[in-house]
């Protein structure tokens, strides 16, 4: 350990210093999504005296031009979503059809659940499919909304699904962040092969959907936030409609909860009457709403203020708040959201995602999804360079949680994933300082001055605390390159990718 820390400072020492600066302005230059092409950007929010209210939304074949994986970059560090269009133009070998996929795995572990209680039923598969389409209904005529989520698990994904996996993989916009196995700046890429990994995905995602808000139980996937950035595609969707009869039982029932809620002491918030949802939800399959990671603080502050006139499982009022977002207890309807604007001046940016559209979300930024359609989703986790310090902050949070609660659990390991990030950087930067033919590095035993030619006090606190993870993650030893020299060498030059620099850059401005 102590050697990866000397090689961290050997590294931060003899480095050019303009590229330095450079490499620690990355993210923070001017956005230019106000002077691009009116295609290339989508208006997500309408918050005064804002240069964030615009989204930048490319499509699939501009993701190769350098220029907008700059873009990117600067979006994601940021903390701001973006979203890439057509990602499955040239995915024609696999028909994304549920029904095609959950035969393809013999129907193995399915688990149908009902988003109004939140638990399993037990219904025939293909009951669920023909709901998917053709909509479902509660004894009382209440829409059924019915979800399959997190299936197949990701280390069953590829053993059940070989073709879909492998076209999911090639739709991945900017594959040098999102490839599960190959992404030169995913950093969960850099574990060794035989070590346990979090599970990232891909995952499925399979849920029916209305273009009414119901207020309770629609299929949603409540505010949360994740422990690493995200990639979410919409691979299927399947419009049901509702006759006119059926609708007016669903808004004579909507009344009713409303003096159910008064009644019970509880809050009243409208939802979108049908007419309002068509005006305003057709337009997409999902409804997404992610929030800035700057308005947390104040949207926590709002969600415990009106916790009561909250809904969890089974209609009950949500009574207990830990954690306003990692409780996964709270969807704010429309109503939520204007009065979280009125009250607070938070507001998140709003938009639809449509068949074919993959949603990038940032580390860090609680967001929810109302489906307006039935929908198909498969999302992959990855861990960017940019936001490795969020991922660390995100593991203390949730480590600060009660025993008890579903989301305490450490799942991503980031500390044991940045350590040997860290290794495979220094030999890769190793090997192009050689190819390159750059002065080689002070040698901190023949040269010690040269180590230590900066004060004390500019060095980084982040290598120290290396040695404590270490520790905490309890890790095998890492092997010794001085040792083991052909390990440097492991990768054939040739297969080193162009964006190798920008790598470099984050690691010697201390991103890692």
């Amino acid at each position: 350990m102590s050697e990866l820390i000397q090689k961290s400072e050997d590294f931060r020492v003899s480095y050019n210093k303009s590229s330095f600066e450079e490499a620690a302005l990355l993210g923070h230059s001017n956005c230019r999504c106000p002077d691009l092409e009116a295609y290339m950007k989508r208006k997500a929010a309408s918050r005064e005296n804002s240069s964030d209210n615009y989204l930048f939304s490319p499509e699939s074949f501009d993701v190769f031009k350098e220029e907008e994986l700059l873009h990117f970059q600067e979006h994601l560090a940021k903390g701001k979503p973006i979203i890439v269009r057509n990602t499955l133009k040239n995915t024609h070998c696999v028909s994304w059809e549920p029904r095609v996929m959950l035969e393809g795995c013999k129907n193995k572990g399915i688990r149908i659940m009902d988003c109004l209680g939140e638990s399993q039923v037990k219904i025939k598969p293909s009951e669920f499919f023909d709901g998917y389409k053709k909509g479902r209904r509660h004894e009382n005529q209440w829409p059924q909304m019915l979800k399959v989520k997190d299936w197949p698990p990701s280390a069953k994904f590829e053993d059940f699904l070989p073709l879909h996996c492998k076209e999911f993989i090639c739709a991945l916009p900017f594959q040098e962040y999102t490839n599960p196995r190959t992404g030169i700046l995913n950093i969960a890429t850099k574990l060794p092969e035989k070590l346990l990994k979090p599970d990232l995905g891909p995952k499925t995602y399979i849920a029916y959907g209305t273009s009414v808000e119901l207020g309770r139980g629609d299929s949603v996937t409540r505010l949360h936030c994740d422990m690493a950035d995200a990639v979410n595609i919409l691979v299927h969707e399947a419009e049901v409609t509702l006759d006119e009869n059926h609708l007016s039982l669903v808004e004579d029932l909507k009344k009713k909860h409303k003096e159910q809620d008064k009644l019970e002491n509880v809050g009243t918030t409208g939802c979108l009457s049908f007419e309002n949802a068509q005006n305003h939800e057709k337009m997409g399959s999902a409804l997404w709403d992610i929030f800035r990671r700057e308005d947390v603080p104040k949207l926590e502050e709002y969600l415990k203020k009106y916790s009561k006139e909250f809904r969890h499982t089974f209609c009950c009022p949500v009574t207990n708040v830990y954690n306003p977002i990692h409780d996964q207890a709270f969807y704010l309807t429309a109503e939520h959201k204007r009065k979280l604007k009125a009250e607070f001046g938070v507001e998140p940016w709003t938009f639809f995602q449509n068949l074919g559209e993959a949603v990038f979300i940032p580390a860090g930024c609680p967001h929810q999804v109302r489906n307006l359609k039935s929908c198909t989703k498969v999302a992959v986790d990855f861990v960017s360079p940019e936001n490795i310090g969020e991922c660390l902050r995100l593991t203390e949070e949730f480590r600060q949680l009660p025993k008890n609660h579903g989301s305490r659990e450490d799942k991503l390991e980031i500390k044991k994933m940045l350590i040997y990030a860290l290794k495979k950087a220094f030999e890769e930067l190793e090997t192009v300082s050689e190819e390159t033919h750059m002065p080689p590095l002070p040698d901190s035993a023949q040269a010690p001055e040269a180590v230590h030619a900066e004060p004390p006090g500019e060095i980084p606190k982040s290598p120290p605390s290396l040695e404590l993870v270490s520790e905490e993650t309890h890790m095998p030893p890492l092997p010794d390159s001085s040792q083991a020299p052909e390990a440097v060498h492991a990768e054939p030059p040739g297969e080193i990718p162009k964006s190798l620099p920008s790598l470099e850059l984050h690691v010697i401005s201390g991103q890692f």
